[in-house]
């Protein structure tokens, strides 16, 4: 009788296993997580697209703070971006980017940034970035919310990042 009751739990414990391969398509390494640059602040959540590191970057210098000069770009990017889904040895990527003040009002938002043009190699997508212009309606002094997400256009992953940055006058 014993023997008989392993058997079922095998065949049970079996059977749901095949049962959670199938529902997942037999995917079974998908990420999820949050990268975070402790120096500026700027948090990246990832769900099957995981980048190795998130960071900002002016003056084609890495930052260690969140000041922006009004009138000045900055870069926020993705590196080493693993998880795109290819099709036909390619990869489809979007990109959004929102702007707004402390008290929630939109001052830019753009759905999809890379929207024609949004087909690459695998190793062209490996580095993500979205290139942040500050300038009017922005106030010197004032803290601006930055959102910036990339997705998998051919699959469900996607990057989520967010900072908050503060415009100040040109030094």
């Amino acid at each position: 009788m014993r023997r008989n009751n392993q058997s079922l739990l095998f065949f049970l414990c079996s059977s749901l296993c095949c049962i959670l391969l199938l529902s997942c398509k037999g995917k079974t390494g998908g990420s999820i997580g949050v990268k975070k640059d402790f120096d500026t602040g700027l948090t990246s959540s990832y769900r099957n697209m995981e980048p190795k590191k998130v960071f900002l970057v002016m003056n084609q210098e890495v930052l260690n703070h969140v000041d922006i000069p009004i009138g000045e770009k900055f870069l926020l990017i993705n590196e080493d971006v693993r998880g795109l889904t290819e099709k036909d040895g390619k990869v489809s990527v979007g990109c959004s980017l929102k702007l707004t003040d402390q008290n929630g009002r939109i001052l830019l938002d753009e759905q999809d940034l890379f929207a024609g043009n949004d087909i690459f190699k695998p190793e062209d997508a490996a580095v993500l970035r979205c290139t942040v212009t500050t300038g009017q309606p922005m106030q010197w002094e004032e803290k601006y919310n930055v959102a910036v997400k990339f997705w998998d256009k051919y699959g469900d992953g996607y990057i989520d990042n967010r900072v908050v940055i503060r415009a100040i006058d040109i030094p």
